[in-house]
């Protein structure tokens, strides 16, 4: 729910809320019609002739400007913008115009200030809407917010303004004010975009209730795949994976090859223990973009799991190949090769070192090098790096249990059962669940 504001509306706007000279108004207006039926060649003709009549005329150079924007010719299109405001530095319309092209053109800063510019020096909605979807487009989500709520405030009834004010709220990290903001739409719930933000904001908000809204955005409007991943996810993250693959399914029927879709719909498979149909989904997805990590990694460590060790090896190896690859990559090597063969240990520790590098902060990776040491006999080496996973994540129980094991080899009785009851603690999980779990945190894709 996009409210777009065009700039022949802003003109006609400001050419009346002007008090200039009277014949350049009535030019212009014998002027609109053509521009209305889109014969812009006419219209440039006339408008030439208009300003060489009135050369001071703001809304003449203004209305130029438009017709040479909608010809494509960007570079007079802003001249002519640039005249107007020469000739009347506070123009609205012009403020707006000139702002777009710096938009357009990425040079948000500019913009920004523009927008900000022809915000403050006006009162009418359909300018002060305009600025503030500029901002929005800028990336300033706060001076955004700003803006449309002065919008809003001189329409209440407007949704569009409402929806795009809760957008920017919520993009400014205030998902309170977009609440309420959202809470003043009617019929919220027969529109899917509106239901999709409030889902978002309600995450923001940490309310569980955000993927209802979700989930029924996308059951609403299947063929739109942000709001269908948006939905899959958040119905991942409460652990809901057959309410996950609900949504995903008729979604997928429309995007078969949906590189957002198909990895959650294979993370979501994996997750019941549909080892199969995850594969499926996961290598649909690799063979649409080979060069996706998550894809990889997905059917790797489904490979892993399912002891299809070679396969696996293959599909990471294939991977690696890329210098830019994600770390994970490299500890999945590790773990292949671990257990693929001793003979293999070495070069599972070289795996687990380039991870390291890439991710010194991961704590699965010093406990899978700390195995490895320890099946060398490098018991030293062993518990430092079984000491530095817990210290980089204090709840994660399999260090614990090692640990404890070197402990009592080296007589710390105290050090050893404190250990134990640590792990014991910390729910006894078997090493298979937590890889499960590792590895799901690591393929769910960041907020949006």
């Amino acid at each position: 729910m996009r409210l777009v504001a065009g700039g022949l509306l802003i003109l006609i706007l400001a050419s009346k809320s002007r008090a200039q000279v009277p014949d350049d108004q009535q030019y212009l207006f014998s002027v609109l019609p053509l521009i209305e039926r889109g014969e812009l060649s006419n219209a440039e003709k006339q408008l030439l002739s208009g300003v060489e009549q009135y050369p001071r005329s703001a809304i003449l150079y203004n209305a130029l400007g438009i017709v040479y924007h909608k010809q494509s010719k960007v570079d007079k299109a802003g001249a002519s913008f640039r005249k107007a405001l020469e000739i009347l530095p506070s123009f609205t319309a012009a403020q707006l115009q000139v702002a777009s092209i710096d938009q357009e053109q990425g040079n948000r800063t500019e913009a920004a200030q523009l927008f900000r510019s022809a915000a403050d020096s006006t009162t009418n909605f359909d300018a002060l809407a305009t600025a503030g979807l500029g901002l929005a487009d800028c990336e300033d989500y706060s001076g955004a917010a700003h803006v449309l709520e002065r919008a809003h405030a001189l329409r209440p009834d407007a949704e569009s303004v409402t929806y795009n004010l809760a957008l920017a709220q919520y993009k400014s990290g205030n998902p309170a004010s977009a609440l309420e903001s959202l809470q003043s739409i009617a019929a919220a719930e027969r529109q899917p975009d509106v239901l999709h933000l409030r889902g978002k904001v309600l995450e923001g908000l940490d309310k569980a209730e955000g993927a209802g809204d979700l989930m029924a955005a996308c059951r609403m409007a299947p063929g739109n795949e942000v709001f269908c991943a948006d939905a899959a996810l958040a119905a991942i993250r409460q652990e809901r994976f057959p309410d996950a693959i609900a949504v995903l399914g008729p979604s997928l029927e429309k995007s078969p090859l949906s590189l957002s879709l198909l990895p959650l719909m294979g993370l979501a498979q994996f997750r019941l223990g549909r080892y199969r149909d995850a594969i499926s989904s996961y290598t649909a997805a690799l063979g649409k973009d080979a060069t996706v990590d998550a894809s990889r990694e997905g059917l790797g460590f489904l490979c892993y799991v399912t002891g299809d060790l070679e396969k696996a090896r293959g599909v990471i190896e294939e991977g690696l190949k890329n210098p830019k690859a994600d770390f994970y990559l490299a500890h999945l090597e590790g773990m292949v090769l671990y257990r693929l063969s001793p003979q293999l240990r070495s070069k599972a520790l070289d795996a687990v070192d380039r991870a390291l590098q890439a991710n010194g902060k991961f704590a699965p990776s010093y406990f899978l090098r700390g195995k490895i040491r320890m099946d060398q006999n490098d018991f030293p080496g062993a518990l430092d790096d079984f000491e530095h996973a817990v210290q980089l994540d204090a709840k994660y129980p399999l260090p614990y249990y090692k640990m404890a094991q070197i402990y009592t080899r080296q007589g710390r009785t105290r050090e050893a059962e404190a250990a134990r009851r640590k792990f014991s603690e910390l729910g006894n999980l078997r090493e298979e669940e937590i890889l499960v779990r590792q590895t799901q945190n690591l393929l769910m894709p960041g907020p949006r």
